[in-house]
């Protein structure tokens, strides 16, 4: 029997997972602060509780305003935060965000920071996770609908997601994403990597101390599995509509 060399990924990814480890029993411990004897971690029960649509941006003014902006203001649900985080965007997106008149809504462009992550260390596993991770700590809500911005909602997506989990008593609630232009659907339970996307999902802020991981690409994950993962790991009540609440713009090359 040969020996096999080891992988000069390997080491990092174990590393990486240790961390996980030890990180996993004080998020475990902040869950069960956050419920504070309950069986849920919001932070009322108030049945029209604020929720903010995150949207993070970079360098995309047009699409932004035509897809993921214009499916947050039509949004059937009322008492909405619309909080559009530019990740160092361009003069082009503070000229256009500055043109929308609607009080629900809230611009703030970061200062633009260099890649932290080399490209050819899958850095494309971590984009927009700076810009994420601001909005969580700016966010006004009581649930957060996180939105990419080149894709977009459905009209109901806040108002379904939102009764279903008030409905079921659910911390985390994800649904089926339609696949456009290419057709078909993405989304089923349980939940798992590549069974469903990024915007799809609607959680309370309860869970706010969960937060995006800059080396989730040790691991060889992408920003947003890898905060889900970790989320159901930690014991998170999570359920699955299967309903379409969510269109995914398949990007070139997936």
């Amino acid at each position: 029997m040969s020996l096999q060399p080891i992988s000069p990924w390997r080491p990092i990814a174990l590393a990486e997972r240790m961390r996980e480890a030890l990180a996993r029993r004080d998020d475990r411990a902040a869950l069960q602060h956050a419920r504070a004897g309950r069986d849920v971690c919001w932070l009322s029960d108030d049945p029209e509780p604020l929720v903010t649509i995150r949207i993070t941006t970079y360098n995309r003014a047009q699409l932004l305003a035509e897809r993921a902006l214009a499916s947050a203001l039509r949004q059937t649900y009322e008492r909405l935060e619309i909080l559009v985080i530019g990740d160092g965007t361009d003069a082009e997106t503070d000229r256009m965000m500055a043109g929308v008149r609607d009080p629900r809504l809230r611009y703030v462009n970061l200062r633009r920071m260099a890649p932290a992550v080399p490209t050819e260390h899958a850095y494309w596993a971590t984009l927009g996770v700076r810009a994420m991770n601001a909005a969580i700590v700016l966010a006004r809500g009581e649930w957060l609908a996180p939105l990419d911005d080149d894709d977009e909602f459905t009209d109901d997506h806040c108002e379904v997601l939102l009764a279903e989990a008030q409905r079921r008593r659910l911390e985390f609630v994800y649904s089926v994403s339609e696949l456009v232009p290419r057709g078909g659907t993405v989304g089923a339970w349980p939940m798992r990597s590549a069974g469903l996307t990024h915007g799809s999902v609607l959680y309370s802020m309860g869970l706010g101390f969960m937060q995006y991981n800059p080396n989730c690409w040790r691991r060889g994950e992408p920003q947003d599995w890898n905060l889900f993962r970790r989320i159901a790991e930690i014991g998170t009540t999570i359920g699955f509509l299967d309903r379409v609440t969510y269109r995914y713009f398949v990007r070139a090359g997936e």
